[in-house]
């Protein structure tokens, strides 16, 4: 016998098994399926389509998460009633992070303003060092000046007066595209001497000074600070140590070419 679908409409469901009237058999809204039943009493219900049992291990794990999400409901009202008491004596920390792992242990971070409050001590203690350390280098009363023999005694071992700060004067022979605009090369003395009596070879660097208006020739009023020598080699072929120093003021007041 051909299995033809029950009548219109054809939902799935049970319906008579066209096959044995005494039975009732799934339709599945395309074909019939080997599920089959007995025709029920016509007052008893057609009994639902059969389901897979639910594994008996599932109880457990739901009883288990069930209890641990509570659990945890309980902690963050705890640890919310405890942010809101201590709100007066601690507006600084103002939320806290609570966490927990599988085995239900909690842990509750909290921001640390005393470390906070260090930091920006620290960082303000540095920019007033820093501003203070400006004013010294741009202030002329800092430097002291110098007899020519004292600033020989300086370029003779300049290591031992590292950090000092002089006032200086020279003659500028060098100041070209090899040195550029932050070292030029200057023959200078403690004082103002004669021109050609500037001897003592000298490397000045760009502290907070300025060389861009400093052309070769120049004579200049230097206030600077030993930083220790420098080796270089010279057209000749040889090598010569010069005292370095860092020029942090400049002052042009001639020109001897």
């Amino acid at each position: 016998m051909s299995q033809l679908p029950p009548p219109w409409p054809s939902n799935p469901g049970w319906h008579r098994d066209p096959e044995d009237p005494e039975m009732i058999r799934w339709w599945d809204g395309y074909q019939w399926t080997a599920n089959r039943q007995p025709t029920p009493p016509p007052s008893a219900p057609l009994p639902p389509y059969p389901q897979r049992k639910k594994s008996g291990a599932a109880k457990p794990l739901l009883i288990i998460g069930g209890s641990l999400f509570a659990f945890l409901l309980v902690v963050g009202s705890c640890a919310a009633v405890i942010g809101s008491s201590g709100s007066d004596s601690s507006s600084a920390r103002s939320s806290s992070t609570v966490t927990a792992d599988g085995s239900g242990s909690v842990t509750i971070f909290a921001p640390d303003p005393s470390a906070a409050a260090a930091a920006s001590r620290s960082a303000a203690a540095a920019r007033e060092q820093r501003d203070r350390e400006f004013r010294r280098l741009t202030n002329k009363a800092s430097y002291r000046t110098v007899t020519s023999r004292d600033w020989q005694l300086v370029a003779k071992d300049p290591g031992a007066y590292k950090g000092e700060l002089y006032v200086i004067h020279g003659r500028v022979v060098q100041a070209d595209a090899a040195t550029g605009t932050f070292q030029i090369r200057v023959n200078t003395d403690g004082q103002q001497v004669d021109v050609y009596d500037f001897d003592i070879n000298t490397i000045v660097t760009a502290g907070l000074a300025s060389f861009k208006e400093v052309v070769e020739d120049d004579l200049v009023t230097l206030w600077v600070g030993v930083t220790g020598s420098e080796t270089y080699d010279t057209t000749m072929g040889g090598s010569v140590t010069a005292p370095k120093v860092e020029a942090n003021i400049v002052e042009v007041y001639g020109n001897a070419g």
